[in-house]
């Protein structure tokens, strides 16, 4: 939806949740991530064997997964898992990659994950629409400028601004925020 902005290098539209997930006998409940193709390049992760999701119409998104590689570890040990089904909620998926660890990202464990393609994560937490849609642009573009011009489409297609933006600006400021009060807490 976004990705024809001027200046906008990828996209992925995100859906979330915690749920169940079971494969080779074991089970786990963790953080199952509806994600598009263009995450990769949105979080500066890699993938460590075998491929992401690959780009695919909503409509057309078949049911593979990738694994985050501490889930990959909980739930396969040392084996491949690549080919292997993964049961997702209550829906069937099949292992196509395993992602480089990347550690923790604002709280988030995105190794602990499993990412499907969001409109498969649409349909298991039977949501109309998505959670977030993170935008990467290219570098020395003021923030402003992208937001300005999302701001636009996503009111033109709404009919509404039923949506909130936020840079990456607006989230180191309130990180920064959280930063100092545990300082001062700490302090006293």
């Amino acid at each position: 939806a976004l990705g024809h902005l001027p200046h906008v290098t990828a996209m992925t539209a995100t859906v979330w949740g915690n749920t169940e997930v079971s494969a080779n006998g074991r089970l786990r409940r963790t953080t199952v991530n509806g994600v598009g193709a263009g995450m990769l390049k949105v979080y500066s992760i890699k993938v460590k064997t075998g491929q992401f999701l690959p780009v695919e119409d909503l409509e057309n998104a078949r049911a593979f997964v990738v694994l985050g590689s501490k889930l990959k570890a909980e739930l396969f040990s040392s084996t491949n898992p690549l080919g292997a089904r993964v049961r997702v909620g209550n829906l069937q998926f099949r292992v196509i990659g395993v992602l480089e660890a990347k550690g923790q990202f604002l709280g988030i464990d995105l190794d602990d994950a499993a990412y499907i393609p969001t409109a498969r994560a649409l349909e298991l937490y039977n949501r109309d629409g998505v959670m977030k849609i993170d935008v990467a642009y290219e570098e020395g573009v003021p923030a402003a400028r992208i937001a300005d011009a999302v701001k636009t489409l996503l009111t033109a297609r709404h009919g509404r601004e039923d949506f909130t933006i936020t840079t990456q600006e607006d989230m180191l400021r309130t990180l920064s925020k959280i930063l100092d009060i545990l300082t001062m807490a700490v302090g006293a």
